[in-house]
């Protein structure tokens, strides 16, 4: 039984800078720009709440930022690895195919 296995260095990268795209747009905008200031809502109440809101969903936002981010740069890696992994592979298998005319060469 014969398996086929590749991968597509392309996708690879193209998803890799796609995460990294989404985390700089994600850096020009702050969870401030998006809740109304206490000035705003015009009740402490209201606002102490809105704030802890905001508050988490900032930690939140941050911490998926930095989930993403590392996705990203793994992803990169992997890409990496693969093109590597890659290229060594073809090295080993033009040696093995010349190792294979110069026996057939000789005995010939």
């Amino acid at each position: 039984m014969a398996y086929e296995f590749g991968v597509d260095f392309e996708s690879l990268i193209t998803a890799a800078s796609g995460l990294n795209d989404t985390i700089e747009a994600l850096k020009k905008k702050d969870v401030e720009d998006f809740v109304p200031t206490s000035d705003m809502l015009g009740s402490d109440e209201v606002w102490s709440a809105v704030e802890e809101f905001k508050d988490r969903w900032e930690e939140g936002l941050n911490n998926l930022s930095e989930d993403v981010s590392n996705m990203a740069g793994t992803l990169g890696k992997v890409a990496g690895n693969y093109a590597e992994l890659d290229s060594e592979g073809a090295d080993l298998m033009k040696g093995a195919l010349a190792a294979v005319r110069d026996f057939g060469g000789q005995s010939a």
